[in-house]
């Protein structure tokens, strides 16, 4: 395992880190006996940086109670960097921060959370909010305790905010979405940058772009990929690629399943001798730019816009709709696969309905996407292109009789 340090504490950070934010889970509840394998073999393998949230799960602390739960079982808590959140939504006086943070605490059995994170800061604005609440004396008090360690936030802004907020404290840490297909977004690189030349900690999120960079890739970009020199996975060429940007501290990964984990130490135990080419760098810049082009929508299927009011499964429309168009290919008689899923979906068949032209464009969702995405402006795109005119005024009859028959 390669492991970077990080400037202020020197803590040996693994380079991967584990995510437990998709932890898999059935009718709500955490599946402990695969979490458990998980982390397991992730810390016996050499991960030594765990990050949960309180709104991971269930959204009022599922999964930094399996965490928390697990690392206490299998004695492994002074093995490890525990890393959660402060939900900032939730908090409206001095006395919510206290309140969430002992529920955390005691959520993670532990009496430290060694990197704490203001959790999903968009804009200057969202922390000077918490300031006016007393965030300073907060942090001050946790940190004078030893409750808290290492303080930051994580961030899904502009560059211009991220230096702003930099400004107000003197932050431990920071948590950024980075990979190659989202190089330019948010604080970008030059946030990384900015934050690593202050001596603070960069932790990586959303390094496979919820999953576009790795598995099956459109044929154009399999085309590029095959014609090429490069021998690696297309996930060993997402990692690689943000593994070679030596300001970068740990890259979390949403590791669900033990050939995922198993694959990605795979690749970072052997990146210290394996750097990508000129040529696979190349490469990359390549694929992003075909990527670009026919990826629609920039959902990384968070699920922080979920649930919604009116029961739409935003982030599987808009995976339906954006796999429509990176894999044209795939029809079935001349009608795209994901147009017939889209209408299994809203008869129910294919799981649970969710009909985008259910929408009321409430706007609960846009305040809460990380990617600040119009998100009711998107459904109506969505529900225009699958619905069609033809089809929109048979979907009150179908329904009728589906609901009938079933």
């Amino acid at each position: 395992m390669e492991y970077r340090v990080s400037g202020k504490t020197g803590d040996k950070i693994s380079l991967l880190g584990f995510g437990a934010m998709r932890l898999k889970s059935s009718g709500g509840r955490v599946d402990m006996d695969l979490a458990t394998d998980l982390l397991r073999y992730a810390i016996d393998n050499g991960v030594n940086y765990i990050d949960t949230a309180y709104l991971y799960g269930n959204g009022s602390g599922s999964n930094e109670r399996a965490i928390g739960m697990i690392l206490e079982s299998l004695g492994y808590r002074d093995k490890v960097f525990i890393s959660t959140k402060m939900n900032r939504l939730a908090i409206h006086s001095r006395e919510d921060m206290d309140v969430m943070f002992s529920n955390q605490l005691e959520n993670l059995c532990t009496d430290r959370i060694d990197y704490y994170f203001i959790h999903n800061v968009i804009c200057y604005d969202d922390v000077v909010s918490l300031i006016d609440m007393g965030l300073f004396d907060f942090i001050n008090e946790k940190k004078s305790s030893g409750q808290i360690v290492n303080m930051g936030f994580s961030y899904h802004g502009s560059l211009d905010d991220f230096r702003k907020i930099l400004d107000l404290y003197d932050w431990d840490v920071t948590l950024l979405q980075y990979n190659y297909f989202d190089d330019s977004m948010q604080a970008g690189i030059e946030g990384i940058r900015l934050a690593y030349s202050r001596g603070m900690a960069v932790v990586i999120m959303e390094p496979l772009k919820g999953g576009l960079l790795a598995g099956n890739m459109p044929l154009e970009v399999q085309d590029l990929i095959d014609a090429s020199s490069s021998t690696r996975s297309n996930v060993d060429l997402a990692f690689s690629w943000i593994f070679d940007t030596p300001e970068v501290t740990c890259v979390l990964s949403g590791m669900n399943s033990m050939d995922m984990l198993e694959e990605n130490i795979d690749i970072v135990n052997r990146h210290v001798d394996s750097s990508l080419s000129d040529d696979e760098v190349a490469l990359i810049g390549e694929v992003k730019d075909v990527l670009h082009r026919l990826n629609k929508i920039n959902c990384t299927g968070c699920n922080y816009c979920m649930p919604c009011p009116r029961d739409i499964n935003i982030p599987s429309i808009f995976k339906l709709y954006n796999d429509k168009f990176l894999f044209p290919q795939d029809k079935v008689a001349g009608v795209n696969n994901n147009s017939l899923l889209y209408v299994g979906n809203i008869l129910g068949v294919t799981g649970s309905p969710h009909d985008a032209s259910l929408c009321v464009d409430c706007g609960l969702c846009v305040s809460k996407c990380p990617q600040q995405l119009d998100i009711p402006g998107l459904i109506r795109l969505v529900d225009k292109d699958f619905h069609g005119k033809l089809f929109r005024p048979f979907i009150p009859v179908i329904k009728r009789v589906m609901k009938f028959v079933l």
